[in-house]
């Protein structure tokens, strides 16, 4: 059985990094509004201290909300690891928080959506092991395995975005970790071929994705005039209309 999520009540969110004032203003930025429901990008709750759970779990309940999201490259994956499931399989984080795992499917709307976690941190020659860099960070081979047999999906849920689509990054910045950790680019680009490969199987119409800290669209072309937009959202710290997009627009 997939969770069933109402397109009109469900916002999706970029990347929060376990800011907690920054989370409980976008819960209540869009729960006064009406949604029910925020789709989380990934880089979610980092460390997940017990004062942002705390906070996040208080800020739900009073617009009585759910907050799922899929697994960032700066979320501790040995914190998820260990998390009891509820009976879809997700990971209960507190009881209106919950993690979906990699490759797992929702319905959204008459639409089915596919979760994807993981990307890779260009930064990590500057972090510690196990403290702030995690080395299954990125997405898994299994689960790129599994969202592709597991057959078509409308949307994709993701924190990376696939490669070719143009996220016009500064070169000097890459080349400034590549200077420092050489190969980190490869490393960077092999998890988005990974997400390439989905994409170009399953034909999604829609992949929203976190991770590089700004607002984009592009599009991922399938040839014959099918495409894949692609949607990028921005991260804490800047403006809830670049870190939050409602599913469905109100009309």
């Amino acid at each position: 059985m997939m969770i069933p999520l109402d397109p009109r009540t469900t916002v999706v969110a970029g990347d929060w990094h376990g800011n907690t004032r920054w989370a409980a203003s976008a819960i209540s930025s869009v729960g006064s509004r009406g949604a029910r429901t925020i789709l989380h990008l990934g880089d979610y709750g980092y460390t997940f201290e017990a004062r942002f759970r705390e906070a996040v779990e208080q800020a739900l309940a009073e617009y009585d909300m759910q907050l799922l999201f899929v697994r960032g490259n700066h979320d501790d994956t040995s914190y998820l690891e260990q998390l009891e499931r509820d009976g879809e399989g997700c990971g209960i984080v507190s009881p209106r928080v919950r993690h979906l795992r990699d490759g797992q499917r929702l319905t959204v709307g008459d639409e089915v959506a596919v979760a994807l976690g993981g990307a890779a941190s260009i930064d990590r020659s500057g972090r510690l092991v196990g403290v702030s860099w995690w080395p299954d960070e990125i997405t898994p081979n299994a689960a790129i395995d599994r969202a592709i047999a597991d057959g078509p999906a409308q949307i994709v849920v993701a924190h990376d975005c696939p490669a070719g689509v143009d996220l016009a990054l500064d070169p000097r910045f890459g080349a400034y970790y590549e200077d420092t950790d050489p190969g980190v680019l490869d490393y960077c680009e092999e998890n988005r071929l990974r997400l390439w490969e989905v994409a170009t199987e399953l034909r999604p119409r829609l992949w929203l994705h976190g991770h590089y800290h700004q607002l984009t669209r592009g599009h991922v072309d399938h040839g014959g005039g099918q495409e894949t937009a692609v949607i990028g959202l921005d991260c804490d710290g800047t403006a809830m209309e670049r870190n939050l997009l409602w599913l469905e627009p109100a009309a």
